[in-house]
């Protein structure tokens, strides 16, 4: 599938590799040829600084970001009302071998202050619910309970590990890519290896463990596993605390109760994220 040049951009710009970034942008149903606000420039050059460092933990992203292998979207204001969308596009495009090593990465527009860990939080599953009851694929509502070691984020039958980065990771620097939250959707293909087709080994394992430890400021969480170890369970290390003490007894992610509308059916209205201050305040005092 080509990937058409932004609108943005000018005809006489050079394909270099800040314009390439830009034609990898998915918004709904189109790629590259979409406006974009112009503050998602500023948060992704903020993200490609961090992660292209050859010091950074997960050099999957940084393999990613180096290769051209990432794709981009972004929420402006509150209105989540494209992703479903957007994800089913991405899900679309991962199935193409040209694309099945491929991320995502969803920017949020930064707060004018930003928010607390526990508001973050909350937005974060908030959104991964949203998308899940949105989610049109039949499957979707034959998912094991995250509480089972093969559960893992799913949207148009496409497994995904999740990765929340905000502003409010202080000491866990590998976790603050920018003024604004991020989500990152690494599907289950970036794990294994294209010449043996088998899931990463012990050895780079230990060594994103050997990098976190000198690039943040605290040791690896230690919900931290592996897909298919046991006793790992993969919601938990979504959103991981700033401090080392054990995640949440239950996760706040729920299988939904009944089957989601088509996307064609979905009425494309604004959806707004909920204020989470009240709640998050009050979750945190519980």
């Amino acid at each position: 599938m080509p990937l058409n040049v932004s609108k943005n951009i000018s005809v006489s710009e050079p394909a270099d590799e800040v314009s390439d970034w830009r034609r990898r942008i998915i918004v709904g149903n189109d790629i590259g040829d979409v406006d974009f606000p112009d503050w998602l420039v500023g948060s992704y050059d903020t993200l490609r600084t961090q992660v292209i460092d050859p010091a950074y933990p997960c050099f999957f992203g940084t393999q990613a970001e180096k290769r051209g292998e990432m794709f981009y979207s972004y929420v402006a204001g509150d209105d989540i009302s494209l992703l479903p969308q957007t994800m089913a596009k991405f899900a679309e495009l991962s199935v193409q071998p040209v694309y099945q090593k491929n991320n995502i990465a969803i920017f949020f527009e930064p707060d004018p202050e930003p928010l607390a860990h526990a508001q973050y939080h909350q937005r974060f599953w908030s959104i991964l619910q949203y998308l899940h009851d949105q989610d049109s694929d039949p499957s979707a509502d034959y998912h094991p309970d995250p509480s089972d070691p093969a559960w893992e984020f799913t949207f148009a039958a496409l497994e995904m590990f999740v990765v929340c980065a905000c502003p409010s990771f202080r000491a866990r620097h590998s976790r603050n890519l920018g003024p604004g939250m991020v989500l990152l959707f690494q599907p289950r293909s970036v794990f294994v290896d294209k010449v043996t087709n088998r899931v990463i080994g012990v050895q780079a394992r230990n060594e994103v463990r050997r990098r976190l430890l000198k690039w943040d400021d605290i040791p690896a969480h230690p919900d931290l596993g592996f897909y298919g170890d046991p006793g790992n369970l993969e919601w938990k290390q979504y959103f991981l605390p700033d401090e080392n003490s054990p995640a949440l007894d239950k996760c706040p992610f729920l299988s939904r109760m009944a089957p989601a509308p088509q996307l064609s059916d979905i009425n494309h209205g604004p959806v707004i994220i909920p204020n989470f201050a009240q709640d998050a305040f009050n979750q945190a005092d519980a």
